[in-house]
């Protein structure tokens, strides 16, 4: 895996932000694997054989299976009833080498996400020393979601042996297809009270006011179809050039492809909100529903995408230098937009230093096509001249290699990267619940700012850790909107020329750290540490002007976890009857998350009267949860 946070190369496509390099294994030997907890199994096998007359006609083979269930992990949130989630993937990848210069590839994939739910009850206290509140629900009917994706790929490279300028030619074929069904009908029946705070008071923890009562009834019958089939052609070549005093080469790579792209939607969704006898919105003529999305949409397109891109290197005088420039192209032709995005990078690294250090200057034009659910409105129509979203990247940073001998005797890394990127033509979103909602317009223009930090190696002989922090900083400007703030207080609004962007996250700590006992490294330790800002949020229905002025408190976690090496296959000759000995490595592990059984936030309900005022009742991530795994290796 390797992994971009911007100014990536013409090669990997059109993102707006960051990309995700993927590489498989070309397995030699047969092995696996079998595990199994409270949440699931998965199993993998690979290998390869000799299938022809010649020692190159290998079968090379990667295959994957998981089941996963988060029934046990969902029994602690705040809304009781009965989870029946779950989730099967199946991977596999496989080459068959027909001679020396010509390869066959097929990848498959196939995912089915089953979500049943069918609430009974809610209970959820919030608030502060001098003022709280306490939510208590009762609940009808039932959710059902299923999200089912499958996608094959073919692939014949040509990869001739060659001394002098080495080549490679390939062809790609794909076909996806997603089934997305949303269906629920859930009517729950609330009571917002407030309630006494005062520790010496004889009714404390009791209700002292009612603030609201009423129902609030969700309904949907949502079906949304897609196939995307694409042919693809990648190449390149590289140009060598050797003499005394330095080594140079140029490397040319080019592709194209064409995907053809057909999506089926199916909307139809309301919501009722009845607060103390009267519906929202009231009318004394009809009764009204608070909102309403029904919509049929059909699309069949096609895109075009082409690259070009050449990386030159060159070492001399003791220096490395690497420059890598490319352009890339494409067309749809449901909104007739032709893009073009040139891109470069910059890589300086010197060879005489005492330090082992490398620099990385990269920048770019990159655009972001729109898919179906950026077009897509919040009235469920469809809006088919969406243009793409547009970044300007501009990418810095430095790699620094170097040995810590008290620590380890393997060198460790220091990975730093500070970048900014200005954004327009955006598509301005909102996050509800766990659903992503977008305007389906480009009304807004931003920036994003960010700086990464890393460091990893093994701070302990023979386990790797790791220590990642982040700061970032992303705001945008709705277009036609003059955006307000009011500082707590204060009850005159400040005008301001940006807002926070629903994803701006001031800053992130991610740690991995393992250790094992000295005196037995069969017995091993993990620890997961995981501490972020809180994400903005606005107002529901109310949320441009003042817009996402709130946010959810930091988010904090740590997960722990032991494992103890039941049998390694170094022991067979001590130990020849051993039960396992017909595996390679056979761990248990007992894992704890969420071990300080932190109530982190991930969503809001909320809660309107009849007076128009809302309340935001936070929705709690899952406590503190243990976890027995079984893993064996053969």
């Amino acid at each position: 895996l390797s992994f971009s946070s911007g100014g990536f190369e013409s090669k990997y496509g059109d993102k707006l932000s960051s990309v995700l390099d993927i590489s498989y294994k070309r397995p030699e030997e047969f092995k696996g694997s079998v595990g199994g907890s409270f949440l699931g199994a998965s199993l993998h096998f690979e290998g390869s054989k000799r299938l022809g007359s010649n020692s190159y006609n290998k079968l090379r083979y990667l295959f994957g299976a998981r089941y996963k269930t988060t029934k046990y992990i969902l029994g602690s949130l705040d809304v009781k009833g009965e989870y029946t989630p779950d989730f099967t993937d199946i991977q596999t990848y496989i080459t068959y080498d027909i001679s020396r210069d010509i390869q066959l590839g097929f990848i498959g994939n196939f995912n089915r996400s089953q979500y049943n739910f069918i609430p009974t009850e809610r209970s959820t206290a919030l608030g502060l020393i001098d003022f709280a509140l306490r939510l208590t629900s009762v609940f009808e009917g039932r959710e059902e979601d299923r999200f089912v994706n499958g996608m094959t790929g073919l692939s014949m490279t040509y990869l001739p042996e060659k001394d002098e300028n080495p080549m490679y030619l390939k062809l790609l074929a794909s076909n996806y297809l997603g089934e997305e069904a949303e269906t629920f009908d859930i009517q729950g029946f609330y009571r917002l009270s407030q309630i006494e705070t005062n520790i010496g008071s004889d009714n404390a923890g009791e209700e002292v006011a009612v603030l609201g009562t009423g129902t609030q009834h969700n309904f949907a019958r949502n079906f949304l179809y897609n196939r995307i089939t694409n042919i693809a052609h990648r190449g390149g070549i590289e140009f060598q050039n050797e003499n005394d005093n330095r080594t140079s080469n140029n490397f040319l790579q080019w592709g194209m492809k064409l995907q053809s792209e057909s999506i089926n939607d199916y909307l139809n969704e309301w919501e009722r909100l009845d607060s103390a006898g009267y519906s929202l919105p009231f009318n004394p003529e009809e009764v009204e529903l608070f909102e309403v999305i029904k919509s049929e949409n059909s699309i069949n397109s096609l895109r075009y995408t082409a690259f070009l891109q050449n990386s030159y290197s060159r070492i001399a005088n003791d220096t490395e230098i690497k420059v890598t420039g490319g352009v890339r192209g494409s067309y749809w032709s449901l909104n007739k937009e032709f893009l073009f995005s040139p891109r470069v990078q910059f890589l300086y690294k010197p060879l005489n230093s005492q330090r082992n250090l490398s620099y990385k200057l990269a920048g770019g034009v990159y655009y972001q096509p729109p898919f179906y659910r950026e077009m897509r409105r919040l009235d469920g129509s469809l809006n088919t001249d969406l243009k793409s979203q547009r970044s300007i990247h501009i990418v810095g940073g430095v790699t620094y290699d170097f040995n810590w001998p008290s620590m380890s005797a393997k060198p460790f890394r220091f990975i730093s990267e500070l970048y900014y990127k200005k954004l327009d033509n955006l598509v301005s979103f909102e996050v509800d619940n766990v659903r992503i909602r977008y305007s389906g317009e480009n009304d807004a223009s931003g920036y994003a700012l960010g700086l990464d930090l890393r460091i990893n190696g093994e701070f302990v002989p023979g386990a790797e850790s790791w220590v990642n922090l982040s700061f970032l900083r992303v705001r945008e400007q709705l277009d036609g909107i003059q955006h307000l703030k009011r500082e707590l207080g204060d009850s005159i609004a400040q005008e301001v020329s940006s807002v926070p962007r629903p994803t701006d996250r001031l800053f992130h700590l991610a740690m991995f750290f393992q250790d094992y006992l000295p005196s037995n490294e069969n017995l091993k330790m993990h620890m997961n540490l995981s501490v972020g800002g809180g994400l903005p949020f606005g107002l529901r229905g109310n949320n441009r002007e003042y817009r996402n002025t709130y946010r959810f408190k930091a988010y904090h976690r740590v997960d722990i976890g032991f494992s103890y090496l039941l049998w390694n296959e170094d022991w067979a000759k001590n130990k020849p009857r051993h039960p396992l000995r017909f595996t390679r490595n056979t761990w248990l592990s007992l894992e704890v998350f969420n071990l300080l059984g932190v109530a982190n936030v991930a969503s809001n309900t909320w809660i309107k009267t009849v007076y128009d005022t809302q309340y935001a009742i936070p929705n709690f991530l899952t406590s503190r949860r243990i976890n027995l795994r079984m893993k064996v290796d053969f």
